[in-house]
């Protein structure tokens, strides 16, 4: 952890619980896992169900009026909503999980920008490497599927490092955020790839591969959540990655995991998933942390306003940092299935 950085832990006395709405008729897929603060809970406004089932003890514990009811969740707790009459043929589960405390990157938060996928956007082709994946570079850890057609639509952000040092990436939120938030619709920006390239070629995707991620819960101790120290929550399918850089031109590019082509995005349609999705542009907020001082923008831009996720860590104004990293056209250039059917970490 950073110098003088504390985590925020609610106590008993500043808990909070988040209010979701489900209905048994339209429940969007049967089964999630949430993550709460410490002392934090999720309350379910509830309709259609009337059995609680718990998954701890393996016994029905609670009745529900179908009509209405509402039920609260902590962590540790493992449940299932059902209608037990067969009104209705659905059912939820639900995991509650407490987050973990945050992987603070060295150094201090330079920079927070989005990169977006408008529709329209050009894509790489790659073949499979091993598991239904192709390893960009040969590295393991920038694995993108190829299980449908090896297809991924791209949106690009160009950087110039001018002093080497070593900076690290990670994905805040995405919008759409997809279905690793609550109760929230499928959508393949959910689960976001970036990587860094020098000379980046989207013929050539294996060539000037300096490093990449998709999933925050493939490194460090693998959290499948963390909880960041203004005390919004970090899913783990968020890009996490630490590189060295040296003096030169790179390109970030974000990407989907999830084989995604131009006419899959221009479609709404996610191969992968089998699934549709809300046609418009994909985005990804990232940050990006390197030793103090080492950023300086051209044009100058502001740091975006804070969303679900705000800035961690030692601010720093872009506008005035003084220099060892570069990063232009700020404008962006371009050229998921149920959590519990995923074949990779969750």
């Amino acid at each position: 952890m950073a110098a003088g950085m504390a985590l925020f832990a609610p106590t008993a006395a500043n808990a909070a619980t988040t209010t979701l709405t489900l209905d048994c008729d339209t429940v969007p897929y049967s089964s999630q896992d949430m993550y709460v603060a410490p002392g934090d809970t999720y309350t379910f406004n509830l309709t259609g169900f009337d059995t609680v089932y718990d998954y701890n003890t393996a016994s029905d514990i609670d009745t529900l009026d179908p009509t209405g009811d509402v039920y609260v969740v902590g962590a540790g707790e493992s449940l299932e909503f059902y209608d037990n009459s067969g009104t209705c043929g659905n059912y939820f589960d639900v995991d509650v999980e407490e987050a973990a405390a945050e992987t603070v990157p060295s150094g201090a938060l330079l920079f927070t920008q989005d990169i977006s996928i408008p529709v329209g956007a050009s894509q790489i082709t790659v073949d499979e490497t091993a598991g239904g994946e192709h390893f960009l570079g040969g590295l393991p850890e920038c694995g993108l599927s190829t299980d449908i057609h090896g297809q991924h639509v791209y949106g690009t952000l160009n950087v110039t490092v001018l002093t080497t040092g070593t900076f690290t990436f990670r994905g805040l939120i995405s919008s759409p955020a997809g279905y690793y938030s609550p109760l929230q619709p499928y959508d393949p920006i959910g689960d976001p790839f970036l990587a860094v390239y020098q000379n980046f070629d989207p013929t050539q995707p294996d060539t000037g591969v300096v490093g990449c991620n998709d999933d925050l819960n493939d490194v460090g101790a693998s959290n499948d959540a963390e909880l960041l120290s203004d005390g919004s929550i970090l899913e783990g399918h968020q890009p996490y990655f630490s590189t060295t850089l040296t003096p030169g031109n790179y390109t970030l590019v974000l990407a989907t995991w999830e084989d995604l082509s131009t006419d899959n995005l221009a479609a709404g349609y996610g191969p992968w998933e089998d699934d549709n999705f809300t046609i418009g542009t994909k985005s990804t907020r990232f940050q990006l942390w390197g030793p103090l001082g080492s950023l300086s923008l051209s044009p100058a831009v502001s740091t975006p306003p804070a969303a679900a996720l705000a800035a961690t860590g030692t601010d720093t104004e872009p506008a005035v940092l003084g220099g060892t990293l570069l990063l232009g056209g700020l404008v962006i250039s371009v050229a998921g299935l149920l959590m519990r059917r995923r074949h990779r970490t969750a």
